[in-house]
């Protein structure tokens, strides 16, 4: 009994070992260059235990870009939980996504380039549920703000796309080597652009209001 324990409890430190070879190798040599020969050499594991966990490079970069996804979707939903007003929501949605990106630049690359890569129905499906399932999550947070007035009434669709849009593509373009200064530097910027993007109005009057008085 202790010997299957401790094959079963080694499988999944061989396939996250896996997965952090064929992150090493998406980066070093680009997705569609890299081959299940490189991943196999990094990870260093037989090409009998790569396709047990994987059964194919698609099946690899699936599997990587889903648990990057909802790594990075679930930890924007447990800081939320930690949030009392609309504004600090709103700021922590830019700010976490800074903060996920410095910490995980390769991964959050991989995330970035790779979406417009060539993938199976099955794999399209499953990606749009997660994302149309996150922005359920993120925007039934925000709806007791809204129905009070904190934030503006808007198509329910576009409150995520105005709060993290332009965050996500000035991150993009650092992540490419456009920019130089990183997100981490100008989340303040982006976060106040964001808030003053879904502020309520009668929120707004009273910032204007506090702000003359002081």
């Amino acid at each position: 009994m202790r010997r299957r324990a401790s094959t079963y409890a080694a499988t999944p430190a061989k396939r996250q070992e896996i997965l952090d070879a064929a992150l090493a190798c998406f980066t070093e040599h680009g997705i569609e260059a890299t081959t299940i020969g490189q991943i196999r050499a990094v990870a260093g594991c037989s090409i009998g235990s790569l396709y047990h966990h994987f059964k194919s490079k698609e099946g690899l970069w699936r599997a990587l870009f889903i648990e990057g996804i909802s790594a990075l979707n679930a930890d924007l939903l447990g800081q939320l939980e930690t949030c009392r007003t609309a504004e600090e929501g709103v700021r922590t949605v830019v700010n976490q996504y800074c903060e996920w990106v410095s910490a995980h630049p390769d991964l959050a690359r991989f995330l970035v380039h790779s979406r417009d890569i060539i993938v199976s129905p099955e794999a399209k499906r499953e990606l749009r549920q997660i994302h149309r399932e996150h922005l359920r999550q993120v925007f039934v947070w925000f709806v007791p703000y809204v129905q009070s007035g904190d934030m503006k009434q808007l198509p329910a669709d576009t409150y995520v796309p105005i709060i993290s849009g332009p965050i996500q593509d000035y991150a993009g373009q650092w992540l490419s080597g456009q920019l130089s200064t990183p997100p981490s530097e100008v989340k303040d910027i982006f976060a106040d652009a964001a808030w003053n993007g879904v502020q309520g109005v009668e929120e707004k009057h009273d910032d204007d209001r506090d702000r003359r008085a002081s």
